[in-house]
């Protein structure tokens, strides 16, 4: 069986997009979602909520069209936690395990993402030019 194609976004990530761009020209019309991933749904109860809180400070990546494998990761990784990891049957945690590492958190997983560094927050940035500066 062939494997699956790796989302183009996982490509940037790993820089393997800018690496070889003629690679990856026919996905130039592919869907993407710059939007932040954002908070649980309300419908969550209060430990799934809790856990999507911590997956999502755990992988600053993320962004909004992931929230449905958020919800799926933080739903397993609560009813591991309340199974309790020695209880959980191999299926449910490589469920789990699979999850996490469609979402980069797994080490393996987390060794590929590659974050641009983040620029300082200037909060005098809206105010334009500083005074002298010349353009």
């Amino acid at each position: 069986m062939a494997r699956p194609r790796k989302p183009t976004a996982l490509h940037a990530i790993t820089g393997a997009l800018e690496h070889d761009r003629a690679r990856f020209a026919d996905r130039a019309n592919e869907p993407h979602d710059e939007r932040p991933l954002g908070p649980p749904p309300d419908t969550l109860e209060a430990p799934i909520r809790a856990a999507w809180l911590e997956i999502e400070r755990l992988a600053p990546w993320l962004v909004f069209a992931d929230r449905l494998a958020v919800e799926i990761a933080a739903r397993l990784l609560v009813f591991v936690r309340i199974a309790g990891v020695a209880m959980a049957t191999p299926a449910q945690l490589s469920r789990l395990q699979a999850a996490l590492g469609a979402l980069g958190l797994t080490p393996a997983d987390r060794a590929k993402v590659s974050m641009p560094a983040r620029k300082p927050n200037n909060p005098f940035k809206q105010f334009g030019k500083r005074m002298g500066e010349t353009a």
